[in-house]
């Protein structure tokens, strides 16, 4: 008798502690909402106007549009050589550690030559997918992006930058 009430006991222990844990399900909803919150009000106005500036076409190249920009920046944890006239930047950071994990994914599983720039006035790693001298064929692969990775843009839309 004693016997089934201790495993009994333990059954109900278990059940308990099965029940408490948090899953995945309950962390996924609370960012849907976090992330909901941040897009509406005067959060969401400045996100739409973010979105707007990130995604606006500022030059023309062979009758194609294209979003450019012309910034200081610097190479990390590579030689300054890796660097092209052009880079098609596929993810911006905050943090190295993220930018440079998101550079080796793609050397690894995409075979691309990435390599991350920082720019020093916003704070801002740069992932660069893949570096051009051509401005004509940075604008290629910026435009169509999936056709040459299969790893998903990470930012609104993939763009070019240009050392100053």
């Amino acid at each position: 008798m004693k016997k089934i009430c201790n495993v009994f006991l333990l059954v109900c222990i278990t059940a308990v502690l099965w029940s408490c844990h948090t899953s995945e399900k309950n962390y996924r909803e609370s960012y849907e909402k976090t992330i909901e919150l941040n897009r509406t009000g005067e959060r969401g106005e400045q996100y739409l106007q973010d979105i707007a500036n990130r995604t606006h076409y500022n030059y023309v190249v062979n009758n194609d549009s294209i979003r450019l920009r012309r910034l200081y920046f610097n190479v990390t944890d590579d030689k300054p050589e890796v660097a092209k006239k052009y880079g098609v930047v596929v993810a911006e950071f905050q943090q190295k550690f993220n930018a440079i994990s998101c550079r080796d994914r793609l050397r690894q599983q995409e075979n691309l030559p990435a390599y991350v720039v920082y720019e020093k006035s916003v704070k801002t790693y740069y992932v660069i997918a893949r570096g051009f001298d051509d401005l004509s064929m940075a604008t290629l692969f910026s435009k169509r992006p999936e056709k040459f990775m299969k790893m998903k843009v990470l930012v609104p839309m993939a763009w070019i930058i240009t050392s100053l």
